[in-house]
């Protein structure tokens, strides 16, 4: 038997992690919504001592949810103070694993369907935070909301400025308000918490960090370091 089986539903995307008894990470899963059923076909052999499952997705309902061993954490559950009910309880794991992992004051930014920033100070209480819509939504609201604008890819290395064509205007316009804005934010924090660490997570944070944005660490797995944090 597996000790432990990790869930983290995003507004896209699935991962799930094993674990040891040791909190030891020893398989990772990734899909999207649509291949939940492969996913728990490829699982469904499998035992799990405990599972916990992380949503923002409440509609969405796995095979593991009405399991007696399954604990389906709320933001309530995550020992940070001044969390307000609607905050998203992946932002709140992700926030609470990067300052048991990496010390507080910390700030986090996942890059995810949509970007989010949090801050957390010294004694665990939220400072703020800020939410903007994520790269794929950003070009897709200007295709779908416009009548001529295209759909464009995610350009992988940060494009011109100062373009000349649609295509070039639209990907640089993004790429380069966005970047700008966040270091704004990472800047503005770091001058009030220059002993913080500036963590990075999502789908998208290693794009961000190739375009330029100046932050401490990567780290791909803060949700579930934050659910193994939880006492």
């Amino acid at each position: 038997m597996n000790n432990h089986l990790a869930i983290a539903i995003g507004n896209t995307r699935i991962k799930a992690v094993i674990f040891d008894r040791d909190r030891q990470m020893l398989e990772e899963y990734a899909c999207n919504h649509e291949q939940l059923p492969n996913l728990e076909e490829k699982l469904a052999p499998r035992t799990f001592e405990r599972i916990t499952i992380a949503s923002v997705v409440p509609e969405l309902v796995t095979r593991w949810h009405g399991l007696t061993q399954t604990q389906i954490i709320t933001t309530a559950d995550v020992p940070l103070q001044g969390l307000y009910s609607t905050m998203g309880c992946d932002r709140a794991l992700a926030a609470y694993g990067a300052g048991e992992t990496y010390g507080y004051p910390v700030m986090v930014i996942d890059a995810g369907t949509a970007i989010t920033m949090t801050g957390i100070d010294a004694h665990k209480n939220l400072f703020g935070g800020a939410i903007v819509a994520g790269l794929r939504s950003q070009f897709s609201c200007l295709h779908q909301n416009t009548a001529a604008l295209p759909d464009l890819p995610i350009p992988e290395t940060l494009p011109r400025r100062w373009a000349t064509d649609t295509n070039g205007a639209i990907q640089g316009g993004v790429a380069h308000l966005l970047i700008l804005g966040l270091q704004a934010y990472i800047d503005d924090w770091r001058s009030q918490f220059p002993q913080s660490q500036v963590i990075i997570t999502g789908g998208d944070r290693d794009r961000l960090v190739r375009w330029g944005l100046k932050v401490d660490i990567i780290e791909k797995n803060l949700i579930f370091l934050g659910i193994m944090a939880l006492p």
